[in-house]
């Protein structure tokens, strides 16, 4: 996982791509038009953009246009979203993207507003009204998600540091208690009392 967050941010660490991404959050682009954008070489860009693909930040998609070649236009992947948590206990990223389609109830719910029968007005105000309810019920979990995140992390270090203590007053009792508890560690913090 500290692989996959080391790439992530190694391919974001660049500031074309970057660019290319903020560009993207505007509307689709083909390759053209980005590189007359950045004033970057076309080859330049193909392969930016490769290395987003390849880390699936951007897809692509062919669209047939009334003369000339099929042109590729190129955008941010659908249903993605990354999140940097840097907090004085936490450093990490966390990458959502859509597993298929959703099936719970707040799809359900979405679904019969939409296709609901309503006057225009009527149904775009409980759209409006459904999408404060779940930008509300995404602002929870975020601030619940990031309280977690902190809490484990302190009971984490706290566990480390016990560990370490009976590691270096009493060995054995470090191994009896180690060998008890070990298959109920994350795998990074296992690691470190490993290392010991």
């Amino acid at each position: 996982m500290e692989s996959d967050m080391g790439r992530l941010l190694d391919v974001l660490g660049n500031r074309t791509r970057r660019r290319i991404l903020i560009l993207l959050t505007r509307r689709p682009y083909y390759v053209s038009e980005l590189s007359q954008e950045l004033g970057v070489g076309q080859k330049a860009v193909l392969e930016h953009l490769r290395i987003l693909k390849s880390v699936g930040l951007v897809e692509e998609r062919t669209e047939r246009i009334p003369r000339g070649r099929p042109r590729k236009y190129y955008a941010i992947s659908r249903g993605f979203r990354l999140e940097v948590m840097l907090t004085p206990y936490l450093f990490g990223t966390e990458l959502y993207e859509p597993k298929g389609r959703g099936k719970g109830v707040l799809y359900e719910e979405a679904r019969s507003i939409i296709k609901s029968t309503e006057p225009l007005d009527e149904k775009l105000r409980d759209l409006v009204d459904f999408l404060d309810e779940l930008e509300e019920k995404l602002d929870e979990t975020m601030r619940l998600k990031s309280e977690l995140e902190e809490v484990r992390l302190l009971v984490e270090t706290y566990i480390e540091n016990l560990m370490r203590r009976t590691y270096t007053e009493d060995e054995r009792t470090f191994e009896a208690l180690f060998k008890e508890i070990k298959a109920r560690l994350p795998k990074d913090l296992r690691e470190k009392i490993e290392g010991f």
